[in-house]
């Protein structure tokens, strides 16, 4: 499997969501992470870890971005200090990056069993349009669409099940791109930068968890 925009040349980000509302604007974010405009770049962490993963919860739009996050850590241009919410000024951004795809590995449940995943993603005698069920709800929130006939509450139609389905699939998916992830940290393990090769450590170590078979030690 690729990594970086060339594995994601078909998603339809409209469709996906993050933890504040469709990821229209995520495709924007990853970009600025290696433009010029350092603002920009502090605001694409954040929104990384604010948004893309919240709390440890993956949502729709976390596969795509961490396999655009895991291309991107070879580009020369992740190596610069950037400034994200309360971080050290000094962290080069590749160790940020990567500290991002070991909190995508860890979202990725290695305790959960794959057919209780499953049970959750496709729940039995129910059709779930997620990506619709997410936009309905959240352009409610924003008040940007009227619900004239009152047959849909977003309280009610975006209920457990839907969420519980929504982070199920996300989950695997994840599962799914896995191995991809780790042959893109691994080439970080032994960099120059000591905050690179911590991090890298770490995201190898949660990525092993997934990605190790069964019954190994």
């Amino acid at each position: 499997m690729r990594t970086g925009w060339a594995a994601v040349a078909e998603v339809d980000w409209s469709k996906l969501f993050h933890a504040y509302g469709m990821a229209s604007d995520t495709p924007g974010h990853l970009r600025a992470l290696v433009g010029d405009d350092e603002a920009a770049r502090g605001a694409a962490v954040d929104h990384l870890w604010s948004a893309v993963i919240h709390q440890g919860t993956p949502w729709t739009v976390t596969p795509p971005a961490a396999l655009v996050v895991a291309g991107l850590l070879p580009d020369p241009r992740t190596a610069r200090p950037v400034t994200a919410g309360d971080g050290p000024e000094d962290m080069p951004l590749r160790a940020l990056l990567l500290g991002f795809l070991t909190e995508v590995a860890e979202a990725a449940q290695p305790g959960v069993p794959e057919e209780e995943l499953r049970a959750a993603a496709h729940p039995q005698g129910r059709e779930l349009d997620v990506a619709a069920l997410a936009e309905r709800m959240f352009a409610l929130e924003e008040g940007d669409e009227d619900d004239e006939d009152g047959d849909w509450d977003s309280a009610e139609d975006w209920d457990e099940e839907v969420a519980e389905a929504a982070i199920a699939g996300a989950v695997l998916a994840l599962r799914a791109i896995a191995p991809a992830l780790v042959e893109s940290v691994a080439a970080h393990l032994d960099d120059r930068d000591p905050h690179v090769r911590h991090s890298a450590s770490q995201a190898m170590a949660a990525l092993t968890e997934i990605t190790a078979p069964a019954g190994s030690p």
